[in-house]
């Protein structure tokens, strides 16, 4: 089993400014949302051994918080980093020119990345953690990552991709079962 929490929000999650690579740091809301996520994991039947997060703050801050009460290791992989938004970061996320690409699996933000860039730097991840059944995982990271992780577990349309939302800090579980059915029936 694989677990996957988005950061606890920031304020610029509030407002609907995009965050992207900005370094951004947890609300008051977000600490308290990262709390309650420590406590659901310290109720899983299946412990966590490990946490892997974000290099970004508003991840490492919820990874801490989840790992101290839980006691368990952290690391960061610059691969779980969000979705580089280019010109758009920092920006409102009501903008027609976002809209139109945050649509389009393979483009690019101006000056930024694709979501297809973003599942690139992910599924080498998935992948090394799949081999490695002793530990079950936690990564802390963000919507768009977690948008391509559930895209690798259960392939979805174009428009259900772009249309997936991840809640602040709510705990999501991937079966490693469901991808090796996938692949046996590829």
């Amino acid at each position: 089993m694989l677990y996957v929490a988005r950061h606890g929000e920031t304020e610029w999650n509030r407002k609907g400014i995009i965050s992207g690579k900005s370094d951004i740091a947890l609300s008051e809301i977000g600490y308290r949302q990262a709390a309650l996520l420590a406590e659901e994991v310290a109720a899983l039947e299946v412990p966590i051994s490990k946490i892997i997060h974000s290099p970004l703050e508003r991840a490492q801050e919820t990874a801490r918080i989840v790992g101290e009460k839980n006691l368990v290791p952290l690391t960061v992989d610059e691969r779980l980093i969000e979705l580089d938004y280019g010109d758009y970061d920092g920006t409102s996320d009501e903008q027609e020119g976002y809209l139109k690409i945050r649509t389009q699996f393979a483009v690019r933000y101006p000056n930024g990345e694709s979501l297809m860039d973003v599942y690139a730097r992910i599924v080498p991840l998935l992948e090394q953690l799949e081999q490695d059944s002793d530990n079950t995982y936690l990564l802390v990271c963000h919507n768009s990552v977690i948008r391509a992780i559930k895209n690798y577990f259960e392939p979805l349309e174009n428009e259900e991709v772009f249309s997936y939302r991840t809640p602040n800090a709510k705990l999501i579980a991937f079966d490693w079962k469901k991808i090796k059915a996938i692949n046996k029936s590829a």
